[in-house]
Order: structure tokens, then C-alpha cells, then sequence
């Protein structure tokens, strides 16, 4: 079926014509194969516009239509492909339409021949005037343009416009394709097919059978399909704030990058915030907006080129290193609090703490803090709090503070939808992987009863663009460990009944999962998860299973046996320490950094390089400044190890959780269980859970029943403490 994708809404100056030929083309295509764009993300060299129009059709290969929307009095006369002009056109006396549309279509077919390696494929170039009939062109130039495809307003119609796309001649000459090079094609065009491919270092060639190396490199060549809700996260501009509910490995941290990369390069003079809460990702997220700026641009822009009108910040910064809220500090002219200066408590409390001080000076001092005009936020789940003290007029201070920072939208793109107001603040999260609050970040929590306004009324803007979406799709986390992740993190199985979860059938499918049952105390629900929502191929590639569960009488015990598998994952299943071995420690408070400081013990006995986050050096204990490196969490050659907080964000194809008795021992605690949650979900391939002295403890027991269950979850359903259902307003 045709798919059709507005990347930023219509209501621009001279727009109204595309929006009519689009609409033309979706109603042509109505029923068949066709993937569409209206301004699909693409920079030449000779012009930042994007293709009008761009049609992806597997018998005709790829079309750009050039939409002007002028009326014939405007023509002054026509030499070859020059059309000059009786009055200026946006600061034009001239134009060359075919020129425009044939040189994009080059290049997009050269991008997508590069990418897919189609090199059948065939690219068109077409001209739409849909303020001027076929006969009134006539009448005024003769056939001065026979040789160059037009199509005109009385073509508007589904067969017209079908037959003036088929009598276009090709720019690139190609065949029809067939159906997997037409999926390639549509991969080739979309965020799944682009994606920066992980580096995985070809595994030294061994007679040993299965090793996981090898399945690892299996697995990576595996090309995701074309994911349409992807594209229209990634690829649009809403004309107002943006919502992004995604589950763990749903790739929200790629789709923010690429979609402040798309807006950097549709509107250069904006400033533009990509803000996000995990120092070690700092690294991770320019490398991600470098990419995609590159890959829209053909390699003509990058992070450097971009300069200061797109900023990487992290929520707080540093002195050497600015982050959001020191930016606005410095706009509003006060010095910003340091970490030491706030009240004790967790890190989300101190930087919520200065975010509030902020908001009371700039309202003392009646400074404006608006300084950007689109604000990204990726693991908003991290920037909220439950405790009143730290809002701000029943608000909650992080994200006010970002709703303050932008400009309002200009009036053109808001058309007629009645929002007094709107700002683009767009933000990502996962509420299950929370780790210092049980606040969900869902519109009315930010902003109380202004939640309302502030979003505006609709589901969507017009357009098309949705206000919210929820993602659930995992791309990197298989199915039966994402399963277990889940079932774990909200204690589905738990003796005592669920802690936290989602409580209604429409919810659970949204994040993936197929349902049977209901959600009614003490019935019984069946919870299973569909493989095309976890494409991860792993599964089928083995039959290992890929979650294991050990308790050991003692920490030693439980340490030794680490240190057996670690070593047969770098010796017998020929894997690299750094990246794809990952050791995961729970706990509250001081407890994840004692046992981190004993794992690190255990593996430099045996000479295993060991890396802990935030350290300059390897195979050293916790540094102090000026030895530290607070955005580093890999190191080539070591193992890193980590406490739960620090990994978010990151991934390994192998993830060990280790000391699982520090959750045992407080089960019901509903920040322990996401952090099993969220350590669980860092794996790409396998996971391996251990604790020490946990045998006759309720955990265990609930650990062993959810890896018994296979790929089929049965629980009776029991009101929990934390509901996590989908809460829009």
C-alpha cells in the first residue's frame, strides 16, 4: 500500500500549490505501491530546497516533481529550460525548474544506488504547474517545452496524473524492480536503511560451532525493514510541541539526532537544542547528528559546519564543557549553580533544584530566557521529579524551564488551528527506565492545567503531524530477553502481584505486545510479543537461550564464576571486551560502587582489562579530576563495568547483571526493579543474571518462572502500585 509522509506541514508562503499536488499524487497511488514525500530532508551543493514532491514507485523507480505554484501572466517568455520571469519570484527574475528537479533526482538516485546498490534503478524528473492548464500553456508558448515533462492543473486527476508520470523519460535509465529491490529501495530512502553501521570487527576464523561472535556478525548484516513511523518521527517538523513514548532499543536517541539534523538543514538560522541527561552520551549523539547531517547533505555538512545553530548539550554542563542550563543561566546573566551549591540528593534533584532558582531570577529580573526555536529532549524520564518542592508553579521546573527557552512559532505555520501560542519542544522517554522517580513525563505532570494550551486541541496538527507518538518497535534488544526485561521490571510474576505496569490492553499493544485476557483483578492475562515488533534475528539464529539465571552462596562464588564466562566470551566465542561485554551492578545509594570496585578486583586477578565510566585511564580504580573523563564509558581493549544510571543509553551484546541480592533484598522497590529493567535492556544478544545467597528468596523464584515461560507470559492481573498507561493530556 502507498505510504505518503509530510515532513513539515503545509502552510508556508507558496505551499499551497504542493499541497494540492500532493494530495493529487496520493490519490493517484491510492491502493497501490508507492512510498511519497513532501520535502524529502536533501541539501545539494547548488541548493538547500528538498524535492518539492519526491515518489518512490517500484515500476517507475524514483520521481521529483518541481512544484511552482505561479500563475501564466508571470512567464514573461521561455528560452530552452530558462523561464524568464515579468516580476520577481522570491528575489528571481528567472527560473529553471527542470534544471532544479533533474539535478535533485540525480542526486537521490545516485544516493540511493550508493546505499541499496540498485544499480537498475531508474529516476524521473517532472515539472507541476498547478496554477496553469495544459491549454492556456499552449496558447501562450506553443510547444516551446516538448521537451520538458510538465504536468499541468487540469492533470490533477488520478489517470492523468498517472500517465504524465509513465511519458516522463528517465534522467538515470533503469528497470522495474523487483520485490526485494523495491524493499531495498525503501530502505535506502528511509531511517532503517541508513543508520550508521556498528562496527563489528570481523571474528578470527575458528572451527569452534556457534560461537557468538559469529552469530553476532550474522545478526548485524540483518537490514531492518522500512519502518513508517519511524520516518515520520524522524523526517518531520511539528509546527508545535511533540510528544515520543518509546520503549527500551525503539531508537529514540537516533531519531532525535537525525530529526534536529533534518531541521538544522531545512532552516539554517534556527537555534536548535539537543539536550539529554547521560554525560556518556555525549560522544554517542554528536556522532549520531554528524551522520545524519552528512547523509541528507551528501557529505556537503557535518556537526562542524552546523556550529553553534545546533548545540549537543547535556542538562546541566560544566564549566569546560556547557550544557542547557548554564547556556540559559548565562542568557538570563546569573551564575550558575555547581553540583556542590544545590541541596543534597540525587542528581536529578540537584539539576531540577537549579532549574527552579533559574526560573525565580529570570521572573525577579524580568530576563527573557528565550534564546532557541526547537528544544529536543531524549531521556525526559530523567528530567522529572515527584517531590512538589522542586517545581515551579505546579510545573515541573526542567521542562518549563526548556518551554521558556524558545521562541513562540511564527503565526504562518500555526494556519488556522486555533493554538494561541505554540513552541517546539519535542520530547523523548521510556518511563521504565526511570531510575530516581516514579513520575511519568506525559503532558499534564510537565505542565499542569497550561498542558492543555499548550498542546492545543486535536490529536494532530494539520497537516498530519502528530502531537504524540508511541513507538514500539525494539530494534536492538531480542524478543524473549525485552520480554523478560518487562516482566521483571514491573514484576508480572512477582508473588505478591504486579508493582508497576500498564493496565489496559489498548496500552500494552501500543508498546508491541499481543493480548489475551483482561485487565480485571484476578483474571488471567497472556502477554506475548510479535517478531515484528522485535526484529532482532538473534532467536532464530540460536537455541541458547539468551537470558540465564545463577545464585552462588557467596560474592566470591558469584565473582569467580564471572570471571569463567567473561573469559570463555573473549577466548571460545572470540569476542572484543570494549563494546560487546558489558558488567551491569545495582543497587541504591553507595551499594552499585562497592560492588563495582569488587568486580574490578575480581577481573584484573586474572589480568582482564577493566574500564570504569567517568575514569581518564583503564585498569585503575575510581580517578579523581583532573584524571577523570566524565563522558567516557568505553575504552578499546576493556571491559567496561558500570553502575546502572551510567549505562543508560548504552548496549552490548552481552550484558552480565551481577549481585542481584541487592534487589532481592528490597523486591518491591519500584526504582531496583527499573534498574533490572533498565540493565536487561542494554543487550543486544545475551544476558546473564546473578546474586549471591538468593536461593529460597522470593526473587529467585520470580526470576526462574518468567525465563521458564518461553516467548508466552501468563500472570493474573492485579492493580498495581505504579499504573504506566499512556496519559496524553
Amino acid at each position: 500500500m502507498a505510504e505518503f509522509i509530510v515532513t513539515e506541514a503545509f502552510g508556508g508562503p507558496g505551499e499551497d500549490g504542493e499541497a494540492r499536488v500532493f494530495e493529487a499524487v496520493k490519490a493517484a497511488y491510492a491502493g497501490d505501491e508507492a512510498l511519497g514525500f513532501w520535502k524529502y530532508p536533501l541539501v545539494t551543493a547548488d541548493t538547500v530546497r528538498e524535492p518539492d514532491i519526491l515518489i518512490a514507485d517500484p515500476e517507475l523507480g524514483l520521481v521529483v516533481i518541481e512544484v511552482k505554484s505561479l500563475p501564466l501572466d508571470m512567464i514573461a517568455g521561455v528560452s530552452g529550460y530558462r523561464w524568464n520571469l515579468s516580476r520577481p519570484y522570491y528575489g528571481k527574475d528567472h527560473l529553471n525548474p527542470y534544471e532544479q528537479a533533474r539535478k535533485q533526482a540525480h542526486v537521490l538516485g545516485e544516493l540511493a544506488v550508493r546505499k541499496g546498490q540498485l544499480p537498475q534503478l531508474a529516476t524521473r524528473a517532472i515539472v507541476a504547474l498547478p496554477l496553469i492548464t495544459r491549454e492556456a500553456w499552449d496558447e501562450r508558448f506553443g510547444h516551446l517545452l516538448s521537451d520538458v515533462p510538465m504536468l499541468f492543473a487540469d492533470q490533477m486527476t488520478p489517470a492523468k496524473l498517472r500517465s504524465a508520470l509513465e511519458r516522463t523519460p528517465p534522467v538515470r535509465y533503469g528497470e522495474p524492480l523487483d520485490d526485494a529491490a523495491w524493499m531495498t529501495l525503501r530502505s535506502a530512502l528511509g531511517t532503517s536503511g541508513n543508520v550508521p553501521k556498528r562496527a563489528v570487527r570481523a571474528p578470527v576464523p575458528s572451527a569452534a560451532p556457534t560461537r557468538r561472535a559469529d552469530l553476532i556478525a550474522r545478526a548485524t548484516r540483518h537490514l531492518h525493514a522500512f519502518d513508517l513511523q519511524q520516518e515520520l518521527i524522524a523526517k518531520t517538523i511539528p509546527p508545535g510541541p511533540q510528544r515520543i513514548r518509546g520503549i527500551a532499543g525503539s531508537g529514540k536517541t537516533v531519531l532525535l539526532a537525525q530529526k534536529a539534523a533534518t531541521m538544522h538543514l531545512r532552516h539554517p538560522d534556527w537555534n536548535i537544542a539537543l539536550v539529554f541527561f547521560s554525560r556518556s552520551l555525549y560522544d554517542q549523539i554528536r556522532a549520531q547528528v554528524d551522520h545524519w547531517l552528512r547523509q541528507a547533505s551528501n557529505d556537503e555538512q557535518n556537526i562542524q559546519t552546523a556550529g553553534h545553530k545546533l548545540r549537543i548539550l547535556h542538562a546541566w554542563g560544566s564549566k569546560d564543557q556547557p550544557g542547557f542550563y548554564r547556556t540559559l543561566a548565562s542568557q538570563v546573566g546569573v551564575t550558575p549553580l555547581t553540583v556542590d551549591k544545590t541541596p543534597p540528593g540525587s542528581p536529578t534533584s540537584k539539576l531540577l533544584f537549579a532549574c527552579r532558582a533559574l526560573l525565580l531570577d529570570a521572573q525577579l529580573t524580568q530576563r527573557s530566557l528565550q534564546v532557541f526555536d526547537a528544544v529536543l529532549i531524549d531521556e525526559g524520564q530523567d528530567l522529572v521529579h515527584e517531590h512538589l518542592s522542586l517545581n515551579f508553579e505546579e510545573k515541573q521546573a526542567f521542562y518549563w524551564m526548556a518551554y521558556q527557552s524558545l521562541r513562540p512559532v511564527a503565526r504562518d505555520a500555526l494556519f488556522d488551528t486555533g493554538e494561541p501560542e505554540a513552541r517546539r519542544l519535542i520530547w523523548a522517554y521510556d518511563e521504565a527506565q526511570s531510575l530516581d522517580t516514579l513520575t511519568i513525563p506525559n503532558t499534564r505532570e510537565l505542565f499542569g492545567d497550561a498542558g492543555v494550551a499548550i498542546f492545543g486541541p486535536g490529536a494532530s496538527y494539520k497537516g498530519g503531524i502528530r502531537k504524540s507518538e508511541v513507538m514500539n518497535r525494539c530494534y536492538r534488544t531480542p524478543g524473549p530477553v525485552l520480554l523478560a526485561a518487562h516482566a521483571l521490571g514491573m514484576g508480572l510474576l512477582r508473588d505478591g502481584g504486579m508493582l508497576a505496569g500498564l493496565t489496559n490492553r489498548a496500552d500494552w499493544q501500543s508498546i508491541g505486545y499481543d493480548v489475551e485476557g483482561q485487565f480485571r483483578g484476578g483474571s488471567e492475562v497472556t502477554l506475548t510479543r510479535s517478531p515484528a515488533n522485535s526484529p532482532n534475528p538473534l532467536p532464530g539464529f540460536t537455541d541458547e537461550p539468551l537470558v540465564t539465571f545463577e545464585t552462588y552462596p557467596t560474592r566470591r562464588a558469584e565473582l569467580l564464576a564471572l570471571i569463567a564466562s567473561v573469559q570463555e566470551d573473549l577466548s571460545t566465542h572470540g569476542l572484543h571486551p570494549s563494546r560487546q561485554i558489558l558488567i551491569v551492578v545495582p543497587g541504591l545509594e553507595w551499594e552499585p560502587y562497592t560492588l563495582q570496585e569488587d568486580v574490578f578486583k575480581a577481573l584484573r586477578s586474572v589480568n582482564i582489562s577493566v574500564y570504569l565510566p567517568g575514569n581518564k585511564d583503564v585498569n585503575v580504580q575510581k580517578q579523581k579530576w583532573p584524571d577523570t573523563d566524565p563522558n567516557g564509558f568505553w575504552r578499546d581493549g576493556a571491559v567496561t563495568v558500570s553502575p546502572v544510571m551510567q549505562a543508560k543509553g548504552n548496549e552490548a551484546d552481552v550484558v552480565y547483571v551481577v549481585g542481584l541480592d541487592r534487589v532481592a533484598a528490597r523486591e518491591d522497590s519500584i526504582k531496583l526493579r527499573n534498574q533490572l529493567f533498565v540493565g536487561i535492556s542494554r543487550s543486544r544478544g545475551w544476558v546473564h543474571l546473578s546474586g549471591a545467597g538468593m536461593d529460597g528468596m522470593p526473587l529467585a523464584g520470580e526470576i526462574r518462572r518468567v525465563l521458564a515461560s518461553g516467548g508466552e507470559l501468563h500472570f493474573t492481573y492485579r492493580q498495581p502500585k505504579r499504573q504506566l498507561d499512556d496519559v496524553v493530556e
